[in-house]
């Protein structure tokens, strides 16, 4: 499946304009302060993105590595942290997570936005904990979110059509997805538009293959990658249990 191509990733950040960034990383800080034994100073975003969470850390004073998949979107992100001063500047890495070699160990790793979803077997997951876990310092944190699987087969993903307006006219995204109950898949496929008043001006059609995790399943493949469960909490908070109405586990997890 391609995913990312440089039509939805130039999009990407208009159409997630609502996700509250500043939000998440508070939340980040505040798992650091809770479960980290020393101070944190480096960090490596996994799934980067376009950089919405590694700009914001960038800006409190933290040195960044983000790494993805998509070129497209990697280029993205680094259009949008030539704003921050020279010594703030992240350095950006097109890598996949159960291969990628920043060279250098970190003392917290992240995996927002249920990106650790793309991994959807047990090897690829496992292969890309493994390897994150060898790029993290000993007793570093580990956090990530992901879709929660008791609400997804209770809520099911719904079929949506959006429409934004811009400067530079108007995007129209359809969605819809279809599970797979037996592996614990979601396929969700876009259908993006970009108009300029009444002529098509691009086009893409992508298909996101995401896994959804139980509890105990997840906790399971931490500990065979040899990290240890710190806390799972309802998505955005460390407190909130998990719910059939919780669509998104938070995770806590620590290096040994």
């Amino acid at each position: 499946m391609s995913v990312f191509n440089s039509l939805y990733a130039g999009q990407y950040d208009q159409l997630y304009a609502e996700k509250n960034y500043l939000n998440e990383c508070d939340l980040i800080e505040a798992a650091v302060k809770r479960h980290a034994n020393y101070a944190v100073d480096t960090i490596v975003d996994i799934g980067c993105g376009t950089g919405g969470h590694s700009i914001e850390l960038a800006r409190r004073g933290y040195k960044v590595t983000g790494v993805d998949l998509s070129q497209s979107m990697i280029e993205h992100a680094n259009q949008k942290s030539a704003l921050l001063r020279a010594e703030q500047h992240p350095i950006w890495l097109c890598g996949d997570a159960r291969d990628f070699d920043a060279e250098t160990t970190f003392d917290l790793g992240i995996m927002m936005f249920a990106v650790i979803g793309y991994l959807t077997t047990n090897e690829d997951l496992l292969k890309g904990l493994r390897n994150i876990r060898r790029q993290l310092k000993p007793g570093a944190l580990f956090v990530c979110d992901f879709w929660y699987g008791p609400s997804v087969l209770s809520a099911k993903p719904a079929d949506r059509v959006r429409t934004l307006s811009t400067e530079d006219g108007n995007i129209i995204r359809a969605s819809s997805t279809t599970l797979d109950v037996a592996h614990h898949t979601a396929d969700v496929t876009f259908k993006l538009w970009t108009l300029k008043g009444d002529r098509l001006t691009g086009e893409s059609t992508e298909t996101h293959r995401l896994r959804y995790f139980f509890p105990q399943e997840f906790a399971l493949l931490l500990s065979q990658a040899g990290f240890s469960l710190q806390s799972m909490s309802g998505f955005p908070t460390l407190d909130n249990p998990l719910t059939e109405q919780t669509w998104s586990a938070f995770v806590v997890a620590k290096v040994g």
